[in-house]
């Protein structure tokens, strides 16, 4: 989706990081959006400053930079690391890198970051769902994570998601695998209003653009970086009560 995204590129500064993490009694931060993190020469400070204030870390990559940051992520106090992947083929350009990162999470007796197949479910590749659990266990990624596809910027008409029968099926099958297998698997919730994602989150941009969520990024409450952050609340709880009008929200699926 992000091609079809009208926006200049750019990345957070490690500065600017700081100064929204101090905004705001921040919890649970997420190092990703529309980029990939491991591209930012900054982030491995930005994880440490946000563990030196207590906050549990998150970042999605596509791996393929992992393997020459296996030391970095290792030594950063990051919590959670999900790897993005839609296929068994796509494995290919970052297995190195994941097994490099197990092997020394072991070797140093660490438990974090956890790790994740961060897998989005779409009618291509329903068939091989079940693969890439089984890959994942075999390889000893600790949990896996399912997400409707939400193609709202249309990326390829031909991209669809799956029906609501094919869904129910998919799920009652992982439901019996996770119970056989004791496998951490996690389903999407059923989707409802107000959605949980934006009551329980933000979405700030690298210039510190807050959006209710990473779906909306024409949907601006403020600036993190230049403006009130309690102004900048006041306008997400306005935006809640209303969110079932918004065009997007109103088909979300995710």
């Amino acid at each position: 989706m992000r091609r079809n995204l009208d926006k200049k590129t750019g990345q957070l500064s490690v500065e600017n990081f700081k100064r929204i993490l101090d905004s705001h009694n921040f919890r649970y931060v997420g190092l990703h959006g529309w980029g990939e993190p491991l591209l930012n020469q900054g982030l491995f400070d930005m994880l440490k400053y946000a563990q030196s204030r207590g906050v549990t870390t998150n970042l999605t990559t596509n791996g393929i930079l992992v393997e020459e940051h296996v030391d970095d992520i290792l030594d950063s106090g990051l919590d959670d690391l999900a790897f993005g992947i839609y296929s068994a083929e796509y494995l290919g350009r970052f297995k190195s890198g994941l097994e490099k990162l197990l092997s020394e999470r072991s070797q140093r007796n660490q438990k974090t970051p956890k790790t994740y197949f961060d897998i989005t479910i779409y009618r291509d590749n329903l068939d091989g769902i079940f693969n890439l659990i089984e890959i994942a266990m075999d390889l000893g990624v600790d949990a896996v994570i399912l997400h409707r596809l939400f193609n709202t910027y249309n990326v390829d008409p031909d991209v669809e998601y799956i029906t609501k029968e094919e869904e129910e099926t998919l799920f009652e099958d992982v439901e019996k695998l996770k119970k056989e297998q004791g496998y951490e698997i996690y389903l999407p919730r059923t989707h409802s209003l107000p959605c949980r994602y934006v009551k329980l989150s933000i979405f700030v941009t690298y210039d510190g653009k807050v959006t209710p969520c990473c779906y909306l990024p024409d949907y601006p409450l403020g600036d993190a970086l230049n403006g009130n952050f309690r102004t900048i609340m006041n306008a997400r709880s306005a935006f809640i009560r209303n969110m079932h009008t918004h065009p997007v929200c109103g088909k979300c699926i995710w």
